[in-house]
């Protein structure tokens, strides 16, 4: 006996308005939250854990680029999101080295490393990730039965059984127990 989730299923369509409602309830909150913190915020303040906070930030991006790492040699699909939460860490990094190295003699060094080191990788990583996603998002279109060239990827939609089944008459596209995959790196 197998149980398949639907997208129309009563706890598929509970999942989603509870997600939608948390997501959007944080946009909401934070953008207030914002310009609160923008006027309530000190200019300056010293911390005693200044040193672990960066040696902690800088070992979770050197654990996030060598998860990337390996995920790219072994070409799996989860590369794709280590790739943009590697980027992230390394648009954060950047930002943060050059924000608060701003009045200090270190700002030449953290502008130099943000512009030819973090942001360039990041920039790749994004690159990088978002082609995979439309390679990924086209071999599904193709192996579904769709003949037609697929949408842009900013017009797909979420991939459930509702938007992505196979043209009337088309078949699936995959024989069972294939195992085809996008193609990787």
């Amino acid at each position: 006996m197998t149980f398949k989730l639907t997208s129309q299923h009563p706890h598929a369509i509970l999942s989603r308005r509870l997600f939608l409602a948390v997501v959007t309830g944080s946009f909401v909150f934070l953008v207030p939250w914002v310009g609160y913190l923008s006027f309530s915020l000190p200019a300056h303040h010293e911390v005693r854990q200044w040193d672990i906070a960066w040696v902690g930030f800088d070992c979770i991006l050197v654990a996030a680029v060598g998860v990337t790492a390996l995920f790219a040699w072994l070409r799996r699909q989860i590369f794709i999101p280590w790739a943009i939460i590697t980027a992230t860490l390394l648009v954060c990094d950047a930002w943060f080295d050059v924000v608060l190295d701003w009045n200090s003699s270190d700002l030449l060094l953290s502008v130099l490393t943000a512009v030819f080191g973090e942001l360039p990788l990041a920039a790749l990583l994004y690159y990088t990730a978002r082609r995979l996603v439309r390679l990924s998002m086209q071999m599904a279109w193709v192996l579904t039965g769709h003949t037609e060239p697929p949408p842009p990827v900013t017009q797909f939609r979420m991939i459930d059984d509702d938007s992505w089944s196979a043209p009337p008459g088309t078949g699936s596209g995959v024989p069972p127990g294939s195992g085809s995959q996008p193609p990787g790196l």
